[in-house]
């Protein structure tokens, strides 16, 4: 979706929150601002210790295509199970 003025977001690392202009593409949970795409993910949504689940979100771009996005999600999963254990799913 595109952001409203004056909605703020707190970026991984970013010593204080920034207050957006509106209409940059955003990633929201629907309570919460989870990425300003596509360079900056939310403090509150980052991958800790503690993480339980976690969603992997491929954005393509042109000259990508689906199934090379495909791939790298695929690619991204066998990772994370390989070597942070839990179970995938791959969403069509």
């Amino acid at each position: 979706r595109f952001a409203v003025g004056g909605e703020r977001f707190m970026g991984i690392g970013m010593p204080k929150p920034v207050t957006l202009k509106g209409g940059e593409v955003v990633i929201s949970d629907g309570v919460k601002l989870v990425a300003v795409y596509p360079y900056r993910d939310s403090d509150d949504s980052k991958i800790t210790e503690r993480t339980r689940s976690a969603l992997i979100i491929a954005c393509g771009v042109p000259g990508i295509s689906e199934e090379r996005l495909r791939l790298a999600v695929e690619e991204s999963l066998n990772l994370i199970t390989k070597f942070c254990g839990g179970r995938k799913l791959l969403l069509p």
